[in-house]
C-alpha cells in the first residue's frame, strides 16, 4: 500500500471515530462536518492508491463511492422526500458496485460459490418478512431496494471471504436503517448503522483495490514472459 494511501485511510480512521462519537452523544453539529467526509476520503484513497484508469471497475467503484456521498448527505436532513433521496442514491451505488463487481470477477466467483446463490436470497426473504408488518407504504420500494441490496452483498462475497465481509456489513448497515424505520430505534442504533457501514465501504474499497493490483501485477509477469 502507498504511504499516501495509507495517510489516507489513518485520516478517514479518525474522521470515522468523531462521527461515532457525534452519533452516540447526539452532537448534530460535529455529525454533519464528519459524516459527508467519509466517502470523499475513501474516493481519495482509491485514486491515489490505484487511480482512475488503473480499471474498468474502478470508475464503477468511484461513481458509486460518489453515490453514496450523496445519499449519506441527504440522509443528514429529516423528511420522507430527503429518505427518498437518500435510498435513490444507495440504489445507484449498489447498481454501480454489482456492475463493477462483475468486471472483476463476480461471475467466476457466483460458479465457485454456489452456496450464496442459495442463503442470500433466503437471507432477504427472511429480512423482508421480519420489516414486513413495520414499513407500511413504504414496503414495495423497501423490497425493491434491499434486493439490489442483497445482490451486492451476495456479488461481493463471490469475491472473496474479506469481500463479502465488507458488502455484508454494508447490507446490515442499511437492514438496521429498515429495521429502525420499521419498528423505530434501538439503544446504540445509529453507532451501529454508521460503524457497520463505515467499515464495510472501507473494506470493499480495499479489497477492490488489491484486486486489481494483483490483477494488473499478473498481466505485467505474463507480458515480461
Amino acid at each position: 500500500m502507498k504511504r499516501a494511501s495509507l495517510i489516507t485511510l489513518v485520516v478517514l480512521a479518525i474522521v470515522s471515530v468523531l462521527e461515532l462519537s457525534a452519533v452516540a452523544a447526539d452532537n448534530t453539529v460535529l455529525e454533519h462536518l464528519t459524516k459527508p467526509l467519509l466517502l470523499p476520503l475513501l474516493i481519495i484513497f482509491v485514486l491515489v492508491e490505484v487511480g482512475w484508469n488503473a480499471d474498468p471497475s474502478i470508475k464503477f467503484l468511484i461513481i458509486g463511492q460518489f453515490f453514496s456521498f450523496l445519499g449519506d448527505v441527504a440522509l443528514m436532513f429529516d423528511g420522507d422526500l430527503w429518505f427518498a433521496l437518500g435510498i435513490g442514491m444507495f440504489l445507484i451505488t449498489h447498481i454501480f458496485y454489482l456492475i463493477g463487481f462483475f468486471k472483476i470477477g463476480a461471475r467466476e466467483g457466483l460458479r465457485e460459490r454456489r452456496w450464496v446463490l442459495v442463503a442470500y436470497p433466503l437471507f432477504w426473504l427472511a429480512a423482508n418478512a421480519a420489516l414486513w408488518s413495520g414499513l407500511g407504504p413504504l414496503r414495495i420500494p423497501i423490497i425493491v431496494y434491499s434486493a439490489f441490496l442483497v445482490a451486492m452483498a451476495m456479488c461481493s462475497m463471490s469475491l472473496g471471504t474479506l469481500f463479502g465481509i465488507g458488502g455484508a456489513l454494508f447490507m446490515v448497515s442499511d437492514l438496521l436503517i429498515g429495521e429502525t424505520v420499521a419498528y423505530g430505534a434501538f439503544p446504540g442504533s445509529g453507532v451501529v448503522i454508521m460503524l457497520t457501514y463505515i467499515v464495510g465501504q472501507a473494506i470493499i474499497a480495499y479489497c477492490w483495490t488489491r484486486r486489481v493490483e494483483q490483477t494488473a501485477a499478473v498481466d505485467v509477469v505474463v507480458v515480461a514472459a
